[in-house]
C-alpha cells in the first residue's frame, strides 16, 4: 500500500494532468516510491497500477526501460 505522503504528492502531481490521463503521473508516483523506499519492489509496482488505474504491466515496462528506477535493493558502495 502506497503511503499517505506518497498519496499526498501524487494527489498533487495528477492534478497536473486531465482527469482522462493518470497514467501520465506513473513516472513521478515511481519515483516518488523510490525516494521513500530506495527501490521498487513489485508490490509497490501493483500499488501504483492500482492508484492510476493502470495495467500493472504497463507500470512494470516503465521501471523497467529506464534505468534510473532500482527494482531490486541496491548496495550502498
Amino acid at each position: 500500500m502506497l503511503s499517505n505522503q506518497i498519496q499526498e504528492k501524487l494527489d498533487r502531481e495528477l492534478k497536473k494532468y486531465p482527469v482522462n490521463q493518470r497514467q501520465s503521473a506513473v513516472m513521478s508516483a515511481l519515483r516518488f516510491v523510490q525516494d521513500e523506499k530506495g527501490w521498487i519492489a513489485p508490490e509497490d509496482m501493483a500499488d501504483v497500477a492500482a492508484y492510476l488505474g493502470m495495467a500493472q504491466m504497463a507500470v512494470y515496462e516503465v521501471a523497467s526501460f529506464y534505468s534510473m528506477f532500482d527494482l531490486e535493493p541496491v548496495g550502498r558502495h
